[in-house]
């Protein structure tokens, strides 16, 4: 009895590897038919063009957490570098550029509510003595 059993599970597992072994017919269309559906499906799911207020946070969040962030980590970390007054001075100095780039950036969001397709920006500084202010524009058109 105990013989008809385990050739009976012996026959089952056979039957089963046999089955999954097939690995040439079905399975590398369907595997790649889902990779291109979740491909799709990650496409359609892009937050920037489905939820245009959290894209609007994000601008601020960049306008005003990252600057400050950015504005700390670089001046206490060349005041830890350098003397101090000259790693806060040079801190300071690199921060500074930080906190343009990302109120410009952020700005970009706020005022495309996030449907900027890129994050570039342009300078345009003005002649000197002229007493005019740079100009900074946000979108090629």
């Amino acid at each position: 009895m105990e013989k008809k059993i385990l050739v009976t599970l012996v026959l089952v597992v056979a039957a089963a590897n046999f089955g999954m072994a097939r690995s040439g017919q079905y399975d590398e269309a369907a595997r790649e038919q889902e990779k291109v559906q979740k491909q799709m499906a990650q496409e359609a799911q892009a937050p920037e063009k489905h939820n245009p207020a959290k894209n609007f946070a994000t601008g601020i969040k960049e306008v005003t957490y990252d600057n400050v962030r950015d504005t700390l980590s670089d001046t206490g970390g060349s005041t830890m570098r350098e003397k101090p007054i000259v790693g806060t001075l040079d801190g300071t100095q690199q921060a500074g550029e930080k906190v343009v780039d990302n109120t410009i950036k952020g700005v970009k969001k706020v005022a495309s509510l996030g449907y900027a397709k890129d994050d570039s920006y342009e300078i345009a500084q003005p002649e000197k003595g002229s007493g005019d202010a740079a100009k900074i524009k946000l979108f090629k058109f």
